[in-house]
């Protein structure tokens, strides 16, 4: 499958001098990942239920760990093209109340690995 390109950084499309620029294969999966992980629940208006908790589960005072680590490791599983996840490790700055993580993943393309602020 063919996907236009992303910046990683803002999200934006990536455009160079000749137009757009078009990811596939692992690069494709890898932007796939990052936008299911940075999806908000609620934020698209046709499937509210769509996405990630984050408002109900992550933003709260003393977030369970195990809880928010489920939905992300089940948003990486349900990402088409991946096949397994084969490390995941993530951390909770609670002064800042950020998350982050680091995982790897077999995919149809080959292996991967992401590290990556929420959301």
């Amino acid at each position: 499958m063919i996907d236009m390109g992303l910046d990683p950084k803002t999200g934006d499309l990536l455009l160079v001098e000749s137009g757009a620029v078009l990811v596939d294969d692992i690069d494709q999966i890898a932007q796939n990942l990052a936008i299911r992980l940075r999806f908000i629940q609620g934020e698209w208006y046709l499937n509210v239920l769509a996405g990630i908790p984050y408002y109900q589960y992550f933003f709260v005072k003393n977030p369970n760990q195990i809880q928010v680590e489920s939905f992300l490791k089940e948003a990486i599983a349900d990402t088409n093209g991946v096949l397994e996840i084969t490390d995941f490790n993530s951390t909770y700055d609670e002064s800042n109340r950020s998350f982050g993580v680091v995982f790897s993943c077999r995919t149809v393309s080959g292996d991967i690995q992401i590290d990556q602020e929420l959301p």
